[in-house]
């Protein structure tokens, strides 16, 4: 008998093992609506590496969109359902979109999900992307720094990102849409 419990707690654990962390039917990007200066576009994106290799301590930035690669990346991927909730998560990471502080200038980071108000953002009809702390405050690309990276071809394109008041006069940085692969 404890061989059979054993055998089957071993297939459970088994079963576990083979399950994956995250169903990339539940991934979407969160592109930048206006395409600026690429006719890839822009997508939240973890700043300094790119796919499984991205480190997590150097925040998100905007980043010509790796779709055309015909599947969502691990660093570009958010879980479309927690966005509805206000939380951006980025499930390969288990980490989320936060800010330091909920203020203009503040740069756009990542940090463990607990929660807190500096984690909260709403993406709302007309395509802002605010702190839920201060609806005010949008997540805004950068208009006039950019640098190129050192491959993709043509060669991908990264901006900074942070939180900027939202203001019609910014729209084309700051409206912000879903896409699904």
């Amino acid at each position: 008998m404890k061989s059979i419990v054993r055998i089957a707690l071993a297939a459970l654990g088994l079963g576990v093992l083979a399950v994956p962390a995250q169903s990339t039917e539940n991934l979407v990007e969160v592109q930048l609506t206006d395409r600026l200066d690429d006719a890839r576009g822009y997508c939240l994106d973890i700043a300094g590496g790119q796919g499984k290799n991205a480190p997590l301590d150097k925040g998100l930035q905007a980043h010509t969109c790796y779709n055309y690669t015909g599947g969502i990346l691990e660093d570009q991927g958010f879980d479309e359902a927690l966005i509805a909730k206000g939380e951006f998560r980025i499930p390969y990471f288990d980490v989320c979109m936060a800010v330091p502080s909920v203020e203009a200038g503040a740069p756009i980071v990542l940090g463990s999900c607990t929660g807190t108000d500096t984690q909260k953002f709403t993406l709302k009809d007309n395509g802002q992307l605010v702190s839920q702390a201060d609806p005010k405050l949008c997540v805004t690309v950068n208009s006039t720094e950019k640098r190129e990276g050192r491959g993709g071809s043509p060669i991908h394109v990264m901006r900074p990102l942070s939180l900027q008041p939202c203001d019609d006069a910014n729209k084309s940085y700051q409206t912000w849409s879903l896409f699904r692969l």
